[in-house]
């Protein structure tokens, strides 16, 4: 467990939109009805209905919230015992709208989630597992490919058909060497790498329409902590709360990546288009001007270095033979 999880810690992580968006700038979250909290479904099925009568909410469909303003996702730890801790999660998004026409200046989804310490996942009050938390992990013991991100029976429990989706790739060498520039603070690699991926997920079941699951997350190595998303369709704590995907981006930093390239300084520093830090009151590590791997990484590293000397003499031998 990182040592900066307690009771108060907040995190919040923000996608900046401009002040005046050009027509393509405009983030897409994909939400399935069912998931919602129940006062953001209200405002959501108010809405999408509007007061033509033409359309009606379904829960077997996704629907699209179209955002033009700022996005704020944030995780709050309320309650920690010995066996569980209570994490509040909140997703904030200003100015949605579900089609031309009207639009809500604010859409808050909610929800209060059930971590067991003992096995580090989700469970809903029923029993259900969700998943394992992603806005940190234990860096000394890092997801591994082939684990769930999200639990087959909590897709099951809310008919989310998809194949499996789970962790493929995992990789300390995300844009190596370069800093990455958050709205909060500057980070220096090495960065932890997570990609979780599935075939398909099913957001459409009266046509089995469907569209591949992409999830990848940037960590702190000696927090733990979550950095920036790249893509980010499908986690345990953005799906509890009705996402099952998304085209979104911080457009505010992407307007400054596209300026770095440009400039050609892209390859020494990097701007976070997901969602990036924002806020915490997290005791980060200041590293001065210069930073070494932090101690499971070192492991990590001494351990792959001394498997490289084993084989390198190993191969020695038999080649003398």
């Amino acid at each position: 467990m990182p040592y900066w999880f307690k009771e108060g810690a907040y995190i919040k992580y923000a996608m900046k939109m401009p002040l005046n968006p050009e027509k393509n700038e405009v983030n897409v979250f994909m939400i399935w009805p069912r998931l919602l909290p129940t006062d953001a479904y209200n405002e959501v099925k108010e809405l999408y209905e509007g007061d033509s009568g033409l359309f009606k909410i379904d829960n077997r469909t996704m629907i699209s919230l179209f955002v033009t303003g700022d996005s704020y996702l944030t995780f709050e730890i309320l309650n920690v015992t010995n066996e569980t801790a209570l994490v509040r999660v909140t997703l904030e998004m200003n100015n949605v709208s579900t089609g031309p026409g009207e639009i809500l200046p604010r859409l808050i989804l909610s929800k209060i989630l059930i971590l067991n310490l003992s096995d580090m996942t989700y469970y809903e009050e029923d029993g259900t597992p969700i998943g394992s938390p992603m806005f940190f992990i234990d860096p000394a013991h890092p997801p591994r490919k082939g684990d769930y991100l999200l639990a087959p029976a909590f897709l099951k429990k809310y008919n989310l058909h998809s194949d499996d989706i789970v962790v493929t790739n995992v990789s300390f060498t995300w844009i190596e060497d370069k800093i990455l520039h958050t709205h909060y603070r500057d980070f220096i690699p090495p960065y932890l790498f997570v990609e979780s991926r599935g075939a398909y997920i099913i957001y459409d079941l009266t046509t089995g329409n469907g569209h591949v699951v992409t999830t990848e997350l940037i960590y702190e190595l000696d927090t733990g902590l979550l950095i920036t998303t790249l893509l980010v369709d499908m986690a345990p704590e953005t799906t509890i709360l009705g996402v099952i995907g998304a085209i979104a981006l911080d457009m505010v930093n992407s307007r400054k990546l596209e300026r770095l390239i440009e400039e050609g300084k892209d390859d020494r520093e990097w701007w976070a288009q997901g969602f990036n830090l924002y806020d915490t009151n997290v005791k980060l590590p200041d590293y001065g001007s210069g930073r070494s791997p932090s101690t499971p990484v070192k492991y990590f590293f001494a351990l792959s270095l001394v498997v490289l000397t084993m084989i390198a003499l190993w191969t020695e031998r038999r080649w003398k033979r």
